[in-house]
């Protein structure tokens, strides 16, 4: 019987570790592109949907709030820096190299009605959307179509 030793250098382990932190930063890169944009793009009265966004990787409760009782007219970019500080820190909780996948969501109860427009509801017969948003805001398809 044969046998053949490979020794295995020292550097090529440096090296898979260095490209383990490059695909790590570039993962979470894109997962800070995907958020700024859909803060962005998102509509803000109340900033129950700007706040609503979630990143996560399994089970467990998204984060939504409901625009009912809240007063309307917030400061936009302040809900949307909000809304976006939120998601940072749910990126930041990520193990980005040992998983498979992502879900990214708005789990406020009127996020259909933002999406798609005046004749959605949030299931109660409710319509959330405003007369001005009567085709909805796409935010998800907007970045469905940046991002596949």
């Amino acid at each position: 019987m044969k046998s053949k030793t490979v020794k295995v250098m020292p550097s090529f382990y440096k090296k898979m570790e260095q490209l383990e932190v490059e695909i790590e930063d570039a993962l979470k890169s894109k997962l800070m592109r995907i958020s700024s944009e859909a803060v962005n793009f998102s509509p803000v009265d109340t900033g129950s949907y700007v706040t609503s966004f979630s990143i996560s990787t399994g089970a467990g409760r998204p984060r939504g709030r409901s625009s009912d009782n809240k007063p309307k007219g917030q400061n936009e970019q302040s809900m949307k820096d909000l809304g976006y500080d939120q998601l940072v820190s749910d990126i930041n909780k990520l193990d980005l190299l040992n998983t498979t996948s992502f879900t990214f969501r708005n789990g406020s109860p009127h996020a259909e009605a933002v999406e798609h427009g005046k004749n959605a509801s949030d299931g109660t017969g409710k319509t959330w959307a405003k007369s001005n948003m009567s085709g909805g805001y796409k935010v998800f398809a907007k970045i469905r179509n940046l991002h596949g």
